[in-house]
């Protein structure tokens, strides 16, 4: 694995030991201004560090310090998908940074960051050049993978804006505000159909069947229904939504627009879907864990709360550009080896003190790039592996 990493480095005296440990240099006082080091698809860098009890291998890549403080840092991979700056790191306990099995390994006992910002950006798909293994028949839902949304409280505002082009009758805009407060990580669909006005409940409606949740329109009493919007249910899902409510975890398997009938082909009867003036407050109150990037995430514990006061305004439309922009008050969480493009991270405990700025940018229903901004994160057993590509 092939890695570079270069410093200017300033100390007032050092000592060389050659012993059963190795060869090495110590240093009780090291200062530099800038480091850069890179592996074939990740490079990474700090400025203003200073390290106390530093020492350094010769035979290897291994280097420890009892503390350090660090004015600065970034990271970013080379296909541009990943860019991670800090304004400033303290390691008050420590830290060591050695060879991996891919790339470089940081582990520090406790790290403080003040004023993190992360940009991701799309595809979000895997970086990998093999082709993607085929489907099974009958793929998972997403919502099998998302039940720490189960413990979600809050509300949704929001307003749907279709556009229909409807036989006979033409051009039709509707335009209806909903009010879903959420409880226990699901939604009441009933008491939300009961609040649609006259007017828009005239021609929208909502159904459901079997393992089938589904926005539709009609004309009344003649015309017949057909699927704006549709979600897959699983077996829980269903079993809860003949008792009026679906989890929120549902909604993640969605369809837009229902198969065509053979003599709607000509016609585009859905001219648009859109969702406007986004007006979302929810809390994790519970501990909850999720499998995602080849790793795990666990929301809470120890009598800390997943994730509280998140906040979150926008609009989204079904053939446009749409954005959602937000804040979360807190967020407590613990990583087991999330993968996170060439960095796979693991802590103990990653706590959020406000993440003063979240903002996703959307391609239809479709993110295409997340940016958040955190005054500060502490992080107890962090181990932060940043990998090459493979051999």
């Amino acid at each position: 694995m092939a890695q570079r990493v270069e410093a200017d480095v300033t100390v007032q005296r050092f000592g060389f030991l050659s012993d059963d440990a190795g060869n090495r240099f110590k240093f009780p006082r090291a200062e530099t201004h800038q480091i850069d080091g890179s592996t074939s698809s990740t490079s990474y860098g700090a400025h203003d560090c200073v390290f106390d009890d530093l020492e350094g291998r010769l035979d290897t890549l291994r280097w420890t310090a009892d503390a350090a403080s660090i004015g600065g840092a970034w990271l970013r991979d080379q296909a541009g998908q990943i860019d991670m700056a800090v304004e400033r790191l303290e390691m008050p306990r420590g830290l060591r940074l050695v060879r991996a099995d891919r790339g470089v390994e940081l582990v520090a006992p406790y790290v403080s960051l003040s004023e993190m910002k992360l940009t991701v950006r799309g595809p979000f798909r895997s970086s990998s050049s093999r082709p993607a293994p085929p489907r099974p028949p009958d793929p998972a839902l997403r919502q099998s993978r998302l039940r720490f949304l189960d413990s979600l409280s809050g509300r949704i505002y929001l307003t749907v804006k279709v556009m229909l082009d409807l036989p006979v009758i033409g051009h039709r805009s509707l335009d209806q505000e909903l009010r879903v407060p959420i409880q226990e990580g699901s939604l009441d669909y009933r008491a939300l159909e009961d609040s649609l006005n006259w007017l828009e409940g005239a021609f929208l409606d909502i159904k459901h069947d079997g393992d089938r949740l589904a926005l539709v329109w009609k004309v009344p009493i003649v015309g017949s229904t057909h699927e704006l919007i549709r979600w897959a249910l699983d077996q829980d899902a269903s079993a809860l939504a003949a008792f009026g409510r679906v989890p929120v975890r549902s909604l993640a398997d969605f369809a837009v627009g229902g198969r065509p009938r053979p003599d709607d082909r000509k016609r585009q009867t859905l001219q648009s879907l859109s969702l406007d003036a986004i007006d979302i407050a929810l809390s994790l109150l519970a501990p909850r864990s999720v499998e995602v990037g080849g790793g795990m995430i666990m929301f809470g514990g120890d009598d800390h709360p997943g994730m509280v006061d998140l906040k979150v305004a926008g609009e989204l439309h079904d053939r446009a550009p749409g954005e959602l922009k937000g804040a979360i008050g807190s967020i407590d969480i613990t990583l087991k080896d999330l993968q996170l493009g060439p960095v796979k991270l693991t802590a103990d405990r990653l706590h959020f003190d406000g993440l003063d700025q979240l903002e996703v940018s959307f391609d239809g229903f479709r993110p295409s790039h997340a940016m958040v901004v955190v005054h500060r994160v502490t992080a107890t057993n962090l181990s932060l592996q940043i990998a090459g590509k493979s051999a």
